[in-house]
């Protein structure tokens, strides 16, 4: 509702109050109005939604006290915040809402030149004169003008004390947060922190909860107190339970902070109680190998886990939780299986799992690849060729196998591939290369007479011409 049509209302009801009283002393009356227009033009400073009912209770203030209220009016600024906090005054005796609808009208006035600091601790002491909304009301108020007049100092001030007000909301803290940033005062953001949620936490709403503890990692870390980061959230676990909402925010949270203190080993055990609660980890490596839909949350964790395990937990352990993550889909564990399949005792299994693993779409590739560094993997992929003779993809790979692993008989490896399998063209570039190495150019030259000239690159052509020149 506009301002205009709150006055307008205003005075319909000042002319209903007047046919009611039925005076008949009208002069009486019309010293009235002034003070009212002059109290009015005050009061439609206050926030829009409490402007109605103040409006129109000023309609029927006694005379006596709507006089007294003219003469608060006429104050300057300082003196009549004093006048509603600190003093007990005519104007205000048994008043009802009038010192909060007075309140509200003096924060809403432009006034320049007022200390904010002094007008914080002015309402701090006011006791029962105003409840803690008002009062919370009244920092939030100064602290966003000390804040667009540039006290940052005084703003800061004020919203320590409302931070410590009861019913302080979550937006406050963040709001001193902010200037503390950019004061470049991190402690001083972190203390705010850490009393809200001391105080008001349990009262707070879970976003604001997550926000906060968010934040308050985030400045300890910034500090340095990596430790007391990890207890804290530590702490919070002992609370929750893997299923529980928070929990997996909480673990985040505290394993960040157990990466930078240097303690892994604390956060493992909670990431193992998570993984716990999975349908997914009920299942073998073997059985993963074959679920399509694996949860993503799960494979994120196990990802954790067996980042962490690697190097804090004994290698049998450390095997099992790489074969796990590698049935999720996961191929960039492949090279560690096999690195750590002969220390664990474990080949077989391992063999086993890549003979599975070559079946699969996301790690296929990378077995084949393997092949050419790895004698496990290797002979995996020599195995399968065995029960799979036909298999080009097979026989490409123990090709490149072996050529790695006998580098003096590649070109006869790759010959004997091109006749079994004619018109691969990745395979004549590997001949070729092979030709070159052995500084062979004019067989090199003749394996490209036998490609199809439209299957060629702008590579092959470049090349192709320079032996052309030798």
């Amino acid at each position: 509702m506009s301002k205009f049509l709150l006055l307008a209302l205003l005075y319909i009801a000042l002319a209903g109050a007047w046919a009611w009283r039925l005076r008949p002393e009208p002069v009486v009356e019309d010293l009235r109005t002034p003070k009212i227009e002059r109290l009015t033009r005050y009061l439609v400073k206050v926030p829009a939604e409490t402007a109605q009912p103040i409006l129109m209770s000023i309609a029927f203030l006694a005379d006596e006290r709507l006089a007294l209220a003219d003469e608060w009016l006429r104050l300057p600024p300082m003196q009549q915040l004093r006048e509603l906090t600190v003093r007990d005054t005519p104007l205000l005796r048994d008043s009802g809402t009038l010192r909060d609808a007075l309140l509200l009208g003096w924060l809403g006035q432009d006034i320049k030149g007022t200390s904010h600091a002094e007008a914080h601790l002015m309402i701090a002491a006011s006791g029962d004169r105003f409840d803690d909304t008002m009062r919370l009301y009244a920092y939030e108020t100064l602290a966003t003008r000390a804040r667009r007049q540039g006290d940052l100092e005084a703003a800061m001030a004020i919203l320590e004390r409302a931070i410590d007000t009861p019913g302080a909301k979550w937006h406050l803290t963040r709001t001193y947060v902010q200037i503390a940033r950019e004061r470049n005062q991190p402690a001083d953001a972190l203390a705010g922190i850490s009393e809200w949620l001391k105080t008001q936490g349990k009262n707070a709403t879970a976003a604001d909860l997550e926000e906060a503890r968010e934040l308050q990692t985030h400045y300890l870390l910034r500090l340095h107190r990596s430790d007391e980061a990890l207890s804290i959230h530590l702490d919070r676990l002992r609370q929750l339970t893997p299923t529980d909402p928070g929990f997996q925010i909480t673990l985040n949270q505290g394993l960040l902070s157990a990466r930078i203190s240097g303690q892994p080993t604390q956060i493992l055990p909670w990431i193992e109680k998570l993984l716990a609660t999975s349908p997914e980890h009920q299942q073998s490596p073997a059985e993963l190998l074959k679920d399509p839909e694996i949860d993503s949350e799960y494979r994120h964790w196990l990802r954790e886990y067996t980042s962490l395990a690697d190097t804090n937990l004994p290698v049998q352990t450390v095997l099992e939780a790489c074969l796990r993550l590698a049935a999720t889909g996961e191929p960039s564990v492949l090279k560690r299986i096999c690195l750590l399949a002969e220390e664990a005792k474990r080949s077989a299994q391992v063999i086993d799992f890549l003979g599975k693993a070559l079946s699969h779409p996301a790690l296929s590739p990378t077995v084949h690849s393997l092949a050419q560094q790895d004698a496990l993997a290797r002979r995996v992929v020599i195995e399968a060729l065995r029960q799979q003779p036909s298999n080009r993809d097979l026989h490409y790979s123990a090709t490149l196998a072996e050529a790695a692993a006998k580098p003096g008989s590649a070109v006869s490896l790759w010959q004997a591939y091109l006749k079994r399998f004619p018109g691969d063209t990745a395979a004549a570039r590997r001949l070729i290369h092979c030709h070159l190495a052995a500084r062979q150019p004019t067989l090199a030259l003749r394996v490209f007479e036998n490609i199809d000239p439209k299957l060629l690159t702008e590579a092959d052509r470049h090349q192709r011409d320079l032996l052309n020149q030798l």
